[in-house]
């Protein structure tokens, strides 16, 4: 029997802030029987206080697991059921459903309010100390109190619906009568807010009553006004000076009567128990300020102030397009080191959040963030820059930040003497779907791929960053462009790339360029022209969605903007060699004892990009531009060879990483790509099977071996443990990806500390090879959803077995290969509706829905 599960709205579950006119639904697929296949599948649509159907799409056939609603316009601010009914071979039919919510059409009535931003008017001097316990650093000193705004109000009967959306230029806390209201993290996130600031509604009916109630808000600088980055020219307020909040209650009764509480001077405003509050720089929480009871009913609010309007406009309004950020783990501490004057806890992980710590009424506890340890066992912490990561506590309950999250694995604690076994680590990360996982016989190679996850979950909150823990924790664009075939196996990251590709799109300059950064900050230019292979993550990242999840509908959003770019290189470089407009050029960055020519690692990327885009366009059946673009592509491949290819058997500078990008990308004419291949192979066996690539030559290099027939060289890489590898990393402490190889080592100590991270995922790269080529579960180069799979591991005699789940959008994949005696056995099991082959010792096996046994003698694989 075929089952439809998994079902998403705009690639979401159940959201509450649909604004598209006609979203895409789409579920995924699981049978408990072999050889199943959908024939047919139906989707309708209805309010849900509605039995009426509003929409029907009438069977439709094929076995697709997705569909875009074309019906009647969707009211707003309704709740609407949609259900999927998938009909097998045998004619049998099984529905499933789910909800979503349109989001808000009118903004009548709501503004933007803040604290009165009059000098002398927003901070009451008498509820300052004289002799505050924690004196403010330079960067802390001109740091405001976050916003505490509430509002009170009656109601005459018990909701039928109550409905809360808010959002903030900054980030927002709500409540409703003393409750948190949901549990998001860093509310609404981080996006290009001149252009777009993300809203959510939330499900407030069971928290009203009737009589008095409270609607309240703490709102916090984040990214809007706080530390961003590291141009100290413009540290800071990059969008505004202050934090505002806008928000709406919709109350329904049961009579039909509609209540709506808006943010508006209705609301009162007053400092609390934060005093300062900055993702870079920290929070100091200090309760002798605390206002209890605030919240929610029966506190008096008269002492406090009228919130201003600070703009009647509500702005560029969307709803939340991805799964917001959220806690997604505790960790207790593994080792705590006492001495007279500090306490430092060591959480065994490196990891992105903050501390849940203990009450200390008598004394300020001063808390540091560091991710490694100096040689004398203390807090490293000249690698964050200018980010100081250190917050303040002198609380009468336990207490954590929430304005602020810091990348750490270690955390010194000093001042109020607080019991460390207490102490939690509290990780963040956006909560998105964890759709793959493999584990091996081997401890170290299920560390490196822990260390991958990691490293993930610690980059991905809210915008894909370069690093959680200094002064920059920017959307670095070739950092997402290497990364994402890994990141999108890892975990289901359609709707937030999506999102960010927005972001992207909309801080494209009008010459076509792309900055390195996105969102890109506007009060800096230190990276508005693009560089080669970050400005084509604008090509690279779209089409990496598009094989991942099957999404035609980001080709067709990014095409011309990935056109315009393309074009800015090409007006600049008419004979097809990059040489002009190469913005900041990163080159192979954080490359290790080699050096790849920059004009090579620019027109090889100009090449593939280009190609690619042609890719695109015949995808989307734009054939004039598939063919001008397939003339560029062919222009620069040609340029590349004559220029760089000017010894039989070499590339230009005789990099690794030269050589890879010449091979991966089919630069060279086919006759001559067994010599350069050759000396791929001799480089890196001529260095004990050491590499040296840097950002974008190592997510090459294992798939490239592979793809030549030297996949066990790719496996001696991978075990490697001599420096610079993966594994020197691991056995000298890493539980995330490094930034650079160098990070530290036994001669040099810790590399320069103005760019040495120590999570980052870059390099970690080697993931996406992990999956198709351990586990083996890869597509063809025609699949795109995986709708064909090939499941073909390379066996290697440092594993026993390989287990490997990929959650794609038609449904679940499975593989698991081991050491059965003198045979390998290789075991996969497809979802319905897909197809493929397994490849074993020679063999090839077709495979539908269903789980296929192989077996091939060790000796031949």
């Amino acid at each position: 029997m075929i089952e439809p599960y998994r079902l998403r709205v705009e690639a979401r579950v159940e959201p509450r802030e649909v604004d598209v006119v006609n979203p895409e639904l789409s579920w995924a697929l699981r049978s408990d029987a072999d050889g199943t296949v959908a024939v047919s599948h139906r989707v309708t649509v209805r309010r849900v206080d509605d039995t009426a159907v509003l929409w029907d799409s009438g069977a439709r056939h094929g076995s697709s697991t997705r569909l875009r609603y074309d019906g009647p316009a969707l009211s707003p601010e309704t709740t609407f059921i949609w259900t999927v009914e998938v009909e097998d071979q045998k004619g049998k039919r099984v529905a499933a459903e789910s909800l979503f919510e349109t989001g808000i059409a009118d903004w009548s009535g709501v503004a933007w309010i803040g604290r009165d931003p009059e000098p002398n008017g927003a901070i009451d001097a008498s509820d300052r100390d004289s002799e505050p316990p924690v004196r403010p650093t330079l960067r802390t000193n001109d740091l405001k109190p976050p916003l505490q705004l509430r509002r009170a109000f009656h109601t005459t009967a018990v909701p039928e619906r109550a409905r809360l959306t808010v959002t903030a230029r900054g980030l927002v806390v709500p409540y409703v009568n003393g409750t948190r209201v949901g549990d998001d993290e860093l509310l609404p996130g981080w996006t290009d807010y001149r252009t777009r600031i993300q809203y959510r509604t939330f499900d407030v009916t069971a928290l009203l009553h009737e009589g008095e109630n409270v609607v309240a808000a703490e709102v916090g600088e984040g990214w809007w006004s706080g530390f961003v980055g590291f141009d100290h020219r413009h540290h800071a307020h990059h969008y505004g000076t202050a934090p505002q909040l806008l928000g709406r209650l919709v109350i329904d009764d049961a009579d039909g009567g509609r209540t709506a509480i808006c943010t508006d001077e209705d609301w009162r405003e007053h400092e609390g128990q934060r005093r300062w509050a900055d993702l870079l720089m920290g929070e100091y929480i200090d309760s002798a300020h605390g206002t209890p009871g605030w919240t929610g009913r029966g506190f008096d609010d008269s002492a406090w102030r009228s919130a201003r309007i600070l703009d009647a406009d509500p702005g560029p309004l969307i709803g939340q397009r991805d799964e917001p950020v959220r806690v997604v783990d505790e960790l207790a501490p593994v080792a705590i080191d006492r001495s007279a004057t500090r306490t430092i806890i060591d959480f065994g992980q490196n990891l992105v959040g903050r501390l849940r710590l203990p009450a200390s009424p008598d004394h300020a506890l001063r808390v540091r963030h560091g991710e490694v340890l100096d040689a004398d066992g203390e807090l490293y912490t000249d690698n964050l820059r200018s980010a100081e990561a250190t917050d303040h506590l002198r609380t009468t309950t336990p207490a954590e930040p929430v304005f602020t999250f810091h990348g750490f694995r270690y955390a010194e604690l000093s001042g109020a003497d607080v019991d460390p076994a207490q102490v939690r680590a509290v990780v963040l990360s956006s909560d998105v779907e964890w759709t793959g996982e493999v584990t091996t016989s081997s401890p170290f190679l299920n560390r490196l791929i822990d260390n991958i996850r990691w490293g993930q979950l610690g980059n991905f909150v809210s915008v894909p960053t370069d690093c959680p823990q200094r002064d920059e924790r920017l959307g670095w664009t070739a950092d997402v462009q290497v990364f994402a075939p890994t990141a999108t196996l890892n975990a289901d990251l359609q709707a937030l790339l999506r999102r960010w590709l927005d972001d992207l799109v909309a801080a494209q300059l009008p010459n076509g360029s792309v900055p390195d950064v996105i969102p890109r900050s506007p009060g800096t230019t230190l990276f508005d022209y693009g560089a080669p292979g970050w400005g084509d993550a604008i090509v690279l990242v779209p089409w990496t969605l598009y094989r991942t999840y099957g999404d035609v509908d980001v080709l067709r959003a990014m095409f011309e903007p990935m056109r315009r770019w393309l074009d800015y290189v090409a007006v600049r470089n008419p004979d097809g060699l990059w040489r002009s407009g190469r913005g900041n050029d990163y080159g192979d960055w954080l490359s290790v004892d080699e050096h790849t020519p920059k004009e090579v690692v620019a027109t090889a990327y100009h090449a593939h990009a280009t190609a690619v885009a042609a890719r695109i366009a015949g995808v989307l059946g734009e054939h004039e531009s598939k063919a001008a673009l397939e003339t560029r592509a062919s222009l620069a491949r040609t340029a590349f060879v004559a220029s760089f290819l000017d010894v039989p058997g070499r590339v230009r500078g005789d990099s690794q990483t030269g050589y890879l990008m010449t091979l991966a990308w089919d630069l060279a004419p086919e006759d001559q790509r067994d010599a350069l291949f050759a000396r791929l192979v001799e480089k890196i066996e001529g260095r004990g099977a050491r590499l040296t690539t840097g950002f974008h030559g190592v997510a090459l290099l294992c798939p490239t071996l592979s793809r030549f027939g030297r996949a066990d060289l790719a496996y001696d890489l991978l075990f490697q443990r001599d420096f610079p590898s993966w594994g020197f990393s691991i056995d000298n402490g890493a539980t995330t990806i490094w930034e650079r190889w160098d990070g530290w080592t036994p001669d040099a100590g810790f590399q320069t500390p103005e760019m040495n991270s120590f999570n980052h995922y870059s390099l970690g790269s080697v993931g996406q090879w992990i999956y198709s080529d351990v586990a083996g579960i890869a597509q063809t180069e025609t699949s795109t959803g995986f709708d064909e799979v090939v499941i073909a591991p390379h066996i290697d005699s440092r594993l026993d077995w390989v287990n490997a789940r990929l959650q794609t959008t038609r449904g679940e994949v499975s593989t698991r290969w081991e050491r059965v005696g003198d045979e390998i056995l290789l075991s996969a099991t497809l979802p319905p509706g897909m197809t493929g082959v397994a490849r074993l010792g020679g063999q090839e096996v077709p495979l539908v829905s269903g789980t296929r046994t192989v077996a091939a003698l060790a000796t031949s694989v």
